[in-house]
């Protein structure tokens, strides 16, 4: 894969992410899980800048056109209308924690297939920064299945004794 086409289907999948993140946050009604999802929203926006500054120092011209598919499967929930069939916040929360590992997954993979030094470091850091998502997410999945317990075997709360 070319460099272009490798950070334009990066950039899809910012734009994707902001999308979903700032619809959800705009369903929200527990002002924490708005203030999280805004987060996750607007490390997206930041993303996507880092990889238009990075196109055009290493690429140059125009990004154009961005590809359908980005790295998640996010854009074919919206491309496919499914998803107004999500119903509850685990299923958005899986879907969330599905398009953060394959972020990860992406970033990983061409930070291991670049020889270029400064590359190497930015998609190691969004690398690391998707991954960062994707374990809020899990705690939070975490939490909503009621599995929030920490050193706490016995007890009923976590632990903020």
């Amino acid at each position: 894969m070319q460099l272009a086409d490798v950070l334009k289907t990066a950039i899809k999948g910012e734009e994707d992410g902001f999308r979903f993140y700032d619809l959800l946050a705009a369903k929200a009604t527990n002002p924490d899980a708005r203030r999280k999802l805004e987060n996750l929203r607007d490390d997206e926006i930041a993303h996507k800048k880092v990889l238009y500054d990075l196109y055009a120092e290493h690429v140059g011209g125009e990004v154009g056109d961005l590809p359908d598919k980005g790295l998640t499967a996010l854009a074919d929930v919206f491309r496919k209308g499914h998803l107004e069939d999500l119903k509850s916040e685990m299923e958005f929360i899986n879907l969330a924690i599905e398009a953060e590992l394959a972020a990860t997954k992406y970033y990983r993979e061409h930070h291991e297939s670049t020889d270029n030094a400064a590359i190497k470091e930015i998609f190691g850091r969004l690398a690391d920064e998707e991954n960062t998502h994707y374990e809020l997410l899990m705690a939070e999945r975490e939490a909503l299945a009621g599995n929030y317990f920490w050193f706490g075997y016995d007890e009923t709360s976590p632990m903020e004794h």
